[in-house]
């Protein structure tokens, strides 16, 4: 009887691994993602503080940015990124980001999704296959400013891609707003 109650819980606990591991995995991906989103907002802190240093502290030597302004896709290096951020530092102040998604009815959900199940195209010979990596991120939200020189506020509603790597630095960032609307709301 002894014997038979030792084989059946052995059954019990080997039959289990799996799911225990693919829960632990959920686990252990769950806390990475949220340390990528808060690397993240602590990104957005240092940019507001228009702290140039330290915001190119969150990307990996070897970042490519992906500028949102068409550019024929072309891949842009970590130092055009810091070109175009310090652009922008000169030119607005009070830089603050606000995450969420604005839906009817004043409902706001959250501003962070991880990895990607699912691809309208069904390829599955692509560099770009969905993944649940929870080091690639989707931010959306909101960058509010005021124009240095005309001291008026604008607001950009905006969407980015942000790849993470071990060490969560940003090894790659999507960026995605109506630049042209920012200078059209300098000029009302």
């Amino acid at each position: 009887m002894k014997k038979i109650l030792i084989i059946s819980s052995a059954l019990i606990i080997f039959s289990c691994t799996n799911e225990v591991k693919e829960e632990l995995n959920a686990v252990n991906n769950e806390a990475l993602f949220q340390k990528n989103v808060e690397n993240f907002m602590e990104f957005t802190k240092r940019f507001g503080e228009e702290d140039i240093d330290g915001v190119m502290d969150m990307f990996a030597d070897s970042a490519l940015w992906s500028p949102p302004e068409y550019n024929s896709y072309e891949w842009m290096s970590k130092d055009n990124l810091r070109s175009a951020l310090s652009d922008y530092m000169s030119n607005f102040d009070n830089l603050n980001f606000t995450p969420g998604i604005n839906l009817p009815g004043g409902n706001i959900v959250d501003g962070f999704w991880g990895g990607s199940r699912y691809r309208s195209d069904g390829a599955e010979n692509s560099s770009s296959l969905s993944s649940a990596s929870p080091n690639n991120i989707r931010a959306y939200g909101t960058w509010s400013s005021v124009h240095t020189e005309t001291g008026k506020e604008t607001f950009s509603k905006w969407y980015a891609i942000i790849n993470f790597n071990e060490d969560g630095k940003i090894v790659r960032f999507n960026d995605w707003f109506n630049v042209d609307g920012l200078q059209t709301q300098v000029n009302q």
